[in-house]
Order: C-alpha cells, then sequence, then structure tokens
C-alpha cells in the first residue's frame, strides 16, 4: 500500500521533497496524538507534560517546524485578552485542566491534518484542468447518523446534515418523482416514505428553533 501511495504521489506531481514534507506532517500529528498531560501540582490549577511525553513533543516540534518550548506552553495554557483592572489589551495566559489540554491537542491535530488533506486535493484537482465553467461531478463524503451516550455540538452537526440530505433525498427521488408519474398517467405503486420536515423545523425553525435558540 505505501508503494502505491508513493507511485499515486509521483503521478499527481509531487517530487521527492514534497512527499517527505507530507510524511513529516502525517508523523508530527502521530507524535502530537501522543502527548498526554497530568495535573501540574501546583496551585495554578493547571497541567504539565507527563514525563513519558517528552520525546513525542520534541519530535512533534521538530516534524512540524515549531519550537518546542511554544508548542508547550500552546497546549497547556490560552491566551486571554482582558481590560479589567489593567492596562487596555493585557494578554493573560490561563493555564489549563487535562481534559482541557487534551482538548486543544486533538483541535491543533485536527486542524493541521484538515489542512494537509486540502493541499493534498488541491494538488489532485491540479491533475484534472478544466474550465471554470465547466461542469464537474463531486464526490461527498460525510458521516453517518451519529448517537453515542454522551453527544456533543460535533454530533448535533453532522446528524442536522444528514436530516438535510435525507429531505432532499425524500424530496427529489420520492416525492417529486412519484407526483411526476402521477401525473403522467403511470401505474407505478406508491412509495410510503417518512417525512422529516418536523424534525428540520425543530432544528433550524425561525425564533423556536435550535438553532436560533
Amino acid at each position: 500500500d505505501f508503494n502505491r501511495m508513493c507511485t499515486a504521489m509521483k503521478k499527481i506531481g509531487l517530487n521527492d521533497e514534497e512527499k517527505l514534507d507530507l510524511f513529516r506532517v502525517v508523523a508530527g500529528v502521530l507524535h502530537l496524538g501522543n502527548i498526554d498531560f497530568e495535573e501540574a501540582g501546583s496551585t495554578s490549577g493547571g497541567c504539565t507534560l507527563k514525563n513519558k511525553s517528552a520525546q513525542s513533543l520534541e519530535f512533534c516540534a521538530k516534524l512540524l517546524g515549531l519550537d518546542e518550548d511554544d508548542l508547550r506552553v500552546s497546549l497547556t495554557t490560552r491566551v486571554m485578552l482582558t481590560t479589567a483592572g489593567g492596562t487596555k489589551g493585557t494578554v493573560i495566559k490561563v493555564p489549563l485542566k487535562v481534559e482541557q489540554a487534551n482538548n486543544a491537542r486533538d483541535a491543533l491535530a485536527k486542524t493541521v491534518y484538515s489542512h494537509l488533506f486540502d493541499h493534498v486535493v488541491n494538488r489532485v484537482n491540479q491533475c484534472f484542468p478544466f474550465e471554470t465553467s465547466s461542469f464537474f461531478i463531486g464526490v461527498l463524503d460525510i458521516a453517518g447518523f451519529e448517537y453515542f451516550e454522551h453527544n456533543s455540538f460535533e454530533q448535533f452537526c453532522i446528524n442536522y446534515c444528514n436530516e438535510k440530505l435525507q429531505q432532499f433525498f425524500n424530496e427529489r427521488i420520492l416525492k417529486e418523482e412519484q407526483e411526476l408519474y402521477q401525473k403522467e398517467g403511470l401505474g407505478v405503486n406508491e412509495v410510503h416514505y417518512v417525512d422529516n420536515q418536523d424534525c428540520i423545523d425543530l432544528i433550524e425553525g425561525k425564533l423556536i428553533g435550535i438553532l436560533d435558540i
């Protein structure tokens, strides 16, 4: 599989240096995911990196071209700009708790990997030149409906997107097609389906919808 990937990279025009850059980013993200935190053991209420994560931090910083100390601080603190009781524009670094640091680490990993993915897609698209007015076929790969014991805003957005896609399918493939068959006098058995409009209204309804609230 690795050889096939290298061959594909060559076909989309990536030279050896660009391939190494991609590998560095992926390896950096993997090392980033291996960084763990523990309570700092001080009155600050913050956290610090576990001793076993020191090497992962070092490798991650080198691979992503970052300063090791800057990366450590970014993962364990957040910047707050305040004007109360001090000079306007005072910057305060607030220590993060372990759970918050884990979230910061994961968010950084997702962002870096997302930018890498976008870069690869852009390079692939460059291999298929077309006029800006040309038609194209796009492939959308999204997560299916998700339901966990504890659902976050991410699950809400994913499920909302799926509800909209299901509604689009119902309208275009089932409702409108059946209306066309009836108009043309075709003897086609009616297909019954669950209309999810109530669910959509609950989410995006004006004033009383979840998004508006």
